[in-house]
């Protein structure tokens, strides 16, 4: 995993939360657009590390800096995870169609 241009120690207490807030919004969004296609088990897990996320914004303001640090990169990259696959999916839907 690339490691994030700043660490969150290295944040203002309201750069955390603001950071951990659009990460659990994009989160839900991506589980409410999973819901929707049919992919419950994504959406589940995307509530689930948003769920996470946010029991571990409570105090962002000095320890476990490193384990929220991780839940937001682990929650970035499973959203790129699933952008990557549906891209995937698509590709492969549109080919097929071709044939």
């Amino acid at each position: 995993m690339q490691t994030l241009s700043r660490s969150l120690a290295d944040m203002t207490l309201q750069e955390r939360t603001n950071m951990a807030d659009v990460v659990v919004e994009a989160l839900e969004a991506f589980a409410e657009e999973a819901e929707n296609g049919g992919d419950e088990r994504f959406a589940r897990d995307s509530k689930a590390i948003a769920c996470t996320i946010r029991g571990c914004g409570n105090d962002l303001s000095k320890c476990e800096l490193e384990t929220a640090e991780l839940l937001l990169e682990f929650g970035i990259q499973f959203m790129y995870a699933y952008t990557c696959r549906e891209q995937e999916f698509g590709s492969e839907g549109s080919a097929a169609a071709q044939h």
